[in-house]
């Protein structure tokens, strides 16, 4: 299986994930609970983008300037993602905002991935570097 394959997959389990949360956060689900359930989230969203990171970002910015742009707008995402799961469990603040901006801002990303970086990797990754 190739990376780009293997992270697409998970983009749509992650949607799955993402959808559900969206209903909680609709349904008025406590910010207690929505920070326990975040936690989980946090950790599949985490995990998938430490995947990505280094098993395709690593080998594609080395490829072209061009490649190398377009990643370093991947990880900020990946940066603010992570720093907004953190506002997410200061009990002092209520989650809602910061998740509505996690769910969107994940959802944005994965779509770019698929139609920017995907083809990108494919394009100029050797099936070497592309298989996992």
């Amino acid at each position: 299986m190739k990376i780009t394959e293997l992270l697409e997959a998970e983009h749509e389990f992650l949607r799955s994930l993402m959808e559900t949360f969206s209903q909680w956060i609709t349904e008025g689900v406590t910010p207690d609970k929505l920070r326990e359930r975040a936690a989980m989230l946090e950790i599949a969203i985490d995990d998938h983008a430490t995947r990505g990171e280094k098993l395709l970002f690593e080998p594609l910015a080395s490829c072209s300037p061009v490649a190398r742009e377009l990643i370093g707008m991947m990880e900020m995402v990946h940066v603010e993602v992570r720093d907004l799961f953190e506002q997410v469990a200061d009990t002092a603040r209520d989650p809602k905002e910061d998740l509505w901006t996690i769910l969107m801002l994940t959802d944005e990303h994965f779509t770019k991935e698929e139609t920017g970086v995907f083809p990108m990797a494919e394009r100029l990754l050797g099936p070497d570097v592309l298989q996992v």
